[in-house]
């Protein structure tokens, strides 16, 4: 599909297949991305915490982006919403994550992952990392006097969280689904999946290999 390009565009370099590094972006996206078009130009941001996400950003994302799609991006502190993270006005980027990648614009509400991502263990796995590191957390709870640790990935789409269970499945992960009613607070229900234990959190440090320095932190403590 052609993409029309605009003058600020020319230097934006697009993918043309699935990699890992691709693959990755795009659990990046669906963990903490958004696009839009604002008067017909091509709007999209990532942004994770202030202060707990600031060095994946810095260490991880800026070189990808870069290395993805030759873009520089600006990195900045967001005080009055609590992000810090990156905005681009392209509708090169737009057009080709949602005409190409099938992502939606606007609200993120009924979205799949690829069959070119679910259909590749290697993609899978990256897919899985950039998810994981912007949008799941790893929970270190006191069992019995011992650390027990919890790894959690959510969001409001039941669809995709059903479709990452199933991935999560079969790469021999125990995983677990639930459905968690926030009717009460006026918000959409959230859909979650577990993974627990010392084992399962290892294989998946091992496996799926994240790269936010939070979760490697939080992982060190576990000695495993």
């Amino acid at each position: 599909m052609k993409i029309e390009l605009s003058k600020t565009d020319q230097k934006i370099h697009i993918p043309d297949k699935m990699s890992a590094d691709l693959a990755e972006e795009m659990g990046l996206h669906f963990g903490d991305g958004s696009m839009n078009y604002y008067n017909k130009k091509g709007f999209y941001q990532l942004r994770g915490h202030l202060k707990d996400d600031k060095a994946h950003y810095l260490e991880r994302i800026k070189p990808l982006y870069k290395k993805l799609f030759n873009i520089d991006v600006s990195l900045r502190e967001m005080h009055s919403t609590g992000v810090f993270g990156f905005q681009v006005w392209s509708n090169r980027v737009v057009e080709y994550k949602n005409k190409i990648l099938n992502l939606p614009v606007g609200k993120k509400k009924d979205f799949i992952i690829p069959d070119s991502i679910c259909g590749n263990d290697s993609f899978s796995k990256s897919f899985l990392r950039g998810f994981f590191d912007t949008d799941g957390c790893l929970y270190i709870e006191n069992k019995r006097g011992k650390p027990y640790p919890r790894i959690e990935l959510g969001c409001t789409c039941e669809g995709f969280v059903k479709q990452l269970k199933s991935m999560i499945n079969k790469m021999g992960f125990r995983a677990s689904y639930y459905r968690e009613n926030r009717a009460k607070y006026g918000w959409e229900d959230l859909h979650r999946i577990s993974i627990k234990g010392n084992i399962m959190t290892k294989k998946w440090f091992e496996e799926i290999q994240p790269k936010n320095p939070k979760h490697l932190k939080k992982f060190e403590r576990l000695k495993l």
